[in-house]
């Protein structure tokens, strides 16, 4: 990136070294030229017929005379004639006798002149040097006489713009070697601390998501990084410690079915021809111990599948039908736990979702408030609040710890830290139904007091259709 970065910003100064030059060049060549049209000028004027002048009595007689043709010269600007043949006429003294070209002129243009009038301009090498010359014609009673050239020495101006050149291209040396330095120590000093959170991050591995960068001493960018790679690294240990929590608590609650199935198959394939009693028990067990596992892989499943909402096919729902459905479904197995199961539903509460889920959602939350309540009733509530549908499961059971609250929607949590299975579950039921909440974009809350019982609110986005008065 260094390198890329010098190479462009040195083309970027060799591209003004260039227009410098140019600028340079065209401003010394143009007071060159004005010095040389100045003196030109004034010498057609002097020179028409009826103005005589330094006592000549014709134009040729004032061209021949070097006094007259010095007083248009100068330093570096000489002035010289030709009649009609070639033939030197005359010539400022400063040429002495050397003669300026009167061919083998390079084209040269004057700026604000147009080309071919006013006599012509050229660049050519004389026994003086370089010179920018122009020359005109000059004519006596419309009769051409001689041919007058007015050149200045390009001699300065070249040396001047060869010294020029050199500083530009020294300047251009000297900043392209500093932007180049430069650039190595702001690269060095900009990479060094991204180079040690690197190394610091190649030696924190998967198994220790412990390990903190700490980056102390640092506001800016890389400061910032750091501290989020450090809540990062924080929250991957957490989501790990959660992911092998779940498996631990995952294998433990699927090795137990296993071990029973397992045991019962040894007991019929021993006694199962033998003794019926024996076989009809550890059939019931074996059916009783699948369909745990089956529960328990299907909330699994249920789990995977919200965690991408995206995929999830969702259509406009009314989620009273769903809750009056579940409680009927749901009213002989209360009835047999001798509780009472109602559902109170507002009117229509539409919503966007998917329809399986949702009716997990009410059948898990009504099946764990009839699982825990030893007498009573437990009721469905639904209504719509303002842009809400909101859903209160409520039970008269047993209630749960205040310090249980924050942890009843953990996957295989259990109140009872012995995860007793003296009640029968697959620990998933409300972890499943926090996921489903969270999968609609909605809310669940818990409010439970010890002896009176608890109640679930989901909160879901409502939905309102066309022609629907909002009611």
């Amino acid at each position: 990136m260094t390198i890329w970065y010098a190479i462009a910003v040195a083309l970027l100064l060799l591209l003004f070294a260039a227009v410098v030059l140019f600028g340079a060049n065209r401003v010394l060549y143009q007071s060159a030229a004005e010095r040389v049209e100045g003196a030109s000028t004034a010498l057609q004027s002097y020179s028409r017929t009826g103005n005589p002048l330094f006592g000549a009595t014709s134009i040729v007689e004032l061209l021949s005379q070097s006094g007259p043709l010095d007083a248009f010269a100068g330093p570096g600007l000489y002035v010289e004639a030709f009649n009609p043949s070639g033939a030197r006429i005359g010539a400022s003294s400063n040429l002495a006798d050397a003669d300026l070209p009167t061919s083998g002129y390079r084209p040269w243009r004057m700026e604000g002149v147009k080309p071919g009038t006013g006599g012509r301009w050229g660049i050519a090498d004389s026994a003086v040097g370089p010179v920018l010359a122009h020359w005109h014609v000059v004519y006596d009673n419309d009769r051409p006489v001689a041919t007058v050239y007015v050149a200045q020495s390009l001699a300065s101006i070249q040396r001047t713009l060869a010294a020029f050149a050199t500083f530009l291209l020294l300047s251009f040396g000297g900043a392209v070697a500093l932007i180049v330095i430069s650039g190595v120590w702001l690269a060095r000093t900009a990479i060094s601390p991204i180079n040690e959170i690197a190394s610091a991050v190649q030696d924190i591995g998967g198994q220790d998501l412990a390990k903190r960068l700490n980056w102390q001493g640092r506001r800016d960018e890389l400061g910032r990084l750091a501290a989020r790679f450090d809540d990062m690294l924080a929250r991957l240990e957490a989501a790990f410690a959660r992911e092998r929590r779940f498996i631990a608590d995952a294998s433990h609650e699927l090795k137990t079915p296993l071990t029973v199935i397992n045991a019962n198959a040894q007991m019929l394939e021993r006694w199962g021809d033998r003794d019926e009693t024996v076989r009809r028990e550890a059939l019931e067990a074996i059916r009783h111990e699948s369909a745990q596992m089956a529960r328990v892989i299907n909330a699994m499943l249920t789990l995977a599948k919200t965690e991408t909402p995206d995929r999830l096919s969702f259509e406009p729902l009314n989620m009273r039908p769903i809750v009056a459905d579940v409680a009927n479904s749901l009213r002989q197995r209360a009835a047999e736990t001798g509780l009472t199961i109602e559902a109170r539903c507002g009117g229509d509460s539409y919503v966007m979702g998917e329809p399986g889920l949702l009716r997990q959602l009410v059948v898990n939350l009504a099946e764990n408030a009839i699982k825990f309540t030893r007498e009573g009733s437990v009721t469905l509530s639904m209504q719509t609040e303002d842009s809400h549908a909101r859903l209160d499961v409520t039970d008269t059971g047993l209630g749960i710890p205040a310090s249980a609250l924050p942890h009843v929607f953990e996957r295989f949590y259990r109140a009872d830290p012995a995860h007793s299975r003296a009640v029968e579950g697959t620990g998933l039921g409300l972890a499943v139904v926090s996921s489903i909440v969270r999968a609609h974009g909605g809310q669940i809350e818990v409010r439970s007091a010890i002896g009176k019982g608890t109640t679930f609110s989901v909160i879901l986005p409502a939905l309102v259709l066309e022609g629907d008065d909002g009611a």
